[in-house]
């Protein structure tokens, strides 16, 4: 239709020929329908913490499509005049929150909208075609994913990342760099990863020193991404090719370490003076806190709220599996709770003194790394806590949750009320966690039998 109306006008313009205006107007399409990219607060979503997903747009010929940033905030972080996060509260928006890491963020947000931006000018010059798709799907590497075992391993990384699945997101990527590291570059191709080339990892990594259970960690999670690489609609390797079907894993049983009950009684007898040894003051308390709940999890102790304690109960969601607990808080855990709440407490106030209650966690990435940071410091002064109570085996945190689970065993609980302490998902995994107490077992019923 433009064409046509500029083919009409030609009567009135003698100056310029037929071919002049056909010219022009194919230039002046092919700039109005250019592909534009733009980043994206993209409000049609919203993830169950209220935050809303970062997007890149790519839009040409009408037509849209979206690559994840990775990233997401809630309303309050984010500055729709300027299109980014912000970076500091002002007078004119008093409601308005900025994220710690804001200016990482924007910044990373900002070199990936450029690195989409040198794709589509790439596409240009190379195949021609500009339809939005064809610049996400090379943006995204979808081509060379199709061949390359690491380029859709970061792929399914990435997809991890944006269901929050951080964990087992920076798991994997452990494992892919791992995999860089022993093939000396960054490309794998599906038809290389056989059985030659999983032996030969192997053993790299014995040769590394990594213990039988590492080594088969690395190779289940190679696994795994080759699976879900077959499963996909259009499958990317054969099942017949699986090189897993000729490689056996095995576990190797390592024992769990545990306290007796006479090893809490004397890690709660050891007298800690303040203010010189606050610090293994907290750790205990956080140590008997977690014993006193079945063993709750350091991530979801740090993560606590004065709100997950109502009528004298513990509630709240098992970070690592979902699952929801409601327990009944003991009277020394009680004590504990008293001891660092102030009376300006607000409900949504952390329980323990490890977050910060002015500092904004709504983003997971940044949650996870505090999350990472604060446990390692309390495990930190959990071994000067086991120096000072004199105990002769190595504290750390989710040994209050093996000792808890073992000093109920010892005590004859039985196996249902076991697992529902610990939130396990079915018995038998609870069968399998206790699996590892019994040669302890095995030594208290040949003594009950036979004598010392």
């Amino acid at each position: 239709m433009f064409i046509k109306s500029i083919k009409k006008s030609i009567s009135i313009q003698p100056c310029f020929n037929q071919n002049d205006y056909i010219c022009f107007a194919k230039k002046l399409n092919s700039i109005m329908s250019a592909p534009k990219i733009a980043i994206v607060y993209y409000t049609y979503k919203t993830y169950s913490n209220g935050t809303h997903p970062i997007m890149l747009r790519i839009t040409a010929n009408r037509k849209s499509r979206y690559i994840s940033t990775g990233y997401s905030v809630k309303p309050e972080n984010w500055d729709d005049e300027n299109n980014c996060l912000y970076i500091t509260r002002t007078k004119k928006n008093p409601e308005k929150k900025a994220l710690s890491n804001a200016k990482a963020i924007n910044s990373d947000i900002e070199q990936k909208l450029n690195d989409v931006i040198r794709v589509k000018q790439q596409v240009s010059l190379t195949d021609g075609s500009q339809t939005s798709q064809h610049i996400k799907d090379k943006a995204t590497n979808k081509y060379n994913a199709s061949s390359d075992f690491l380029v859709y391993a970061k792929k399914s990384v990435d997809h991890l990342v944006e269901r929050n699945k951080l964990s087992t997101a920076k798991n994997h990527l452990s494992v892919l760099r791992s995999i860089e590291k022993h093939i000396k570059k960054q490309s794998l191709l599906f038809d290389e990863l056989n059985v030659e080339f999983l032996r030969q990892y192997e053993s790299a990594l014995i040769k590394e020193g990594k213990k039988s259970n590492t080594i088969n960690f690395h190779l289940k999670t190679v696994r795994a991404i080759l699976y879900k690489a077959m499963n996909e609609s259009q499958p990317l390797i054969d099942r017949d090719k699986n090189p897993f079907l000729h490689i056996k894993m095995k576990n190797v049983a390592t024992e769990k370490e545990t306290l007796s009950s006479e090893e809490v009684a004397k890690i709660k007898r050891t007298k800690l003076k303040a203010p010189e040894q606050q610090k293994l003051i907290d750790v205990r308390n956080y140590y008997l806190f977690s014993f006193n709940n079945a063993g709750i999890r350091i991530s979801d102790l740090i993560q606590l709220k004065n709100i997950n304690i109502i009528n004298g109960r513990l509630h709240y969601e098992m970070g690592k599996t979902g699952h929801f607990k409601s327990i009944k808080v003991n009277s020394e855990s009680k004590e504990i709770i008293k001891y660092y709440k102030k009376r300006s407490a607000k409900p949504e106030n952390f329980l323990f003194p490890i977050l910060d209650n002015d500092i904004d966690y709504s983003d997971q990435q940044f949650l996870r790394k505090q999350l990472d940071a604060k446990a390692s410091e309390i495990n930190y002064n959990l071994k000067k806590l086991a120096a000072s109570c004199k105990l002769n085996k190595r504290l750390h945190f989710h040994s209050s949750r093996n000792s808890f689970a073992n000093i109920a065993r010892k005590k004859k609980a039985d196996l249902y009320s076991i697992s529902k302490a610990l939130g396990h998902k079915s018995l038998k995994v609870t069968e399998i966690y206790l699996a590892s107490f019994d040669e302890q077992s095995l030594d208290e019923t040949m003594e009950m039998v036979l004598g010392k």
